[in-house]
């Protein structure tokens, strides 16, 4: 059994604030829901998961099975929110950490995830094939990029092992402060490690093994064709391919 964190506390304040007044992008609504209900709804429907953590807007309190549930305050940034959710999570279990902005996303993809998660490592990640979802919806508009395995966009799950995060975490959010900066970002990284990622000879097992030196952890990327996974809200045309799918 593991559990779950799912990450809520983001504020509406990007593209979608233009066809929504919510304060939150997860209690935006989809068919007269907030989008976050989707999400824990799968999760609630999935048999390997235990006990869920939303980090969110209080809005969400008592709207969830409370033996299942516990919904926490989100903070001002993921990493606040992972900060958050983990506070009050138990220590001694894996933990499936999802965003709220995946509403296509189903009990089965999330089977299948864990499923392919090999044993021995610390965080586990999907990275979701482009073929696989433009077979599924050619109108969706995903940042792709091309390894020497194929072409992928990442996924919005993480399996993590907690007793990592606190040590993990702060490089993490070192790395999510660079990502607008490319040339700090290569220093980083290395200038070869860049090369090889802009000429498409980089392979996941290259990738796996930098970012987990520089986070101090063993990384595993799983390649998956789950197109709930590899889809997510955060801009008007991610809300129409949703609503187009939602059943």
């Amino acid at each position: 059994m593991i559990n779950a964190l799912v990450l809520a506390g983001s504020a509406n304040n990007g593209k979608l604030a233009k066809v929504s007044p919510e304060p939150y992008e997860a209690l935006i609504p989809l068919k007269g829901r907030p989008m976050v209900d989707y999400v824990v709804d799968s999760l609630l429907k999935t048999s390997e998961v235990n006990k869920i953590v939303v980090a969110g807007p209080k809005e969400l309190i008592g709207r969830y099975p409370k033996e299942r549930v516990e919904v926490v305050s989100g903070g001002e940034s993921v990493v606040e929110s992972v900060q958050q959710g983990f506070a009050v999570l138990p220590r001694d279990a894996m933990t499936l950490v999802s965003t709220s902005d995946i509403p296509l996303l189903t009990p089965e993809e999330i089977e299948d995830f864990l499923k392919n998660c090999p044993e021995g490592y610390d965080v586990y990640y999907p990275v979701v094939y482009k073929e696989a979802i433009e077979q599924r919806d050619k109108t969706v508009k995903r940042t792709y990029v091309t390894l020497k395995e194929g072409t992928v966009t990442g996924g919005n799950l993480f399996l993590v092992n907690p007793r990592i995060v606190d040590q993990a975490i702060v490089k993490a959010q070192d790395l999510i402060k660079l990502r607008k900066s490319p040339f700090k970002l290569s220093l980083l990284l290395g200038i070869g490690f860049v090369v090889k990622f802009l000429t498409k000879r980089l392979s996941v097992k290259e990738l796996e093994e930098k970012v987990g030196g520089l986070l101090g952890i063993r990384g595993k990327a799983v390649f998956s064709r789950s197109f709930g996974i590899g889809v997510d809200v955060d801009k008007p045309e991610d809300l129409e391919v949703a609503l187009r799918h939602l059943s």
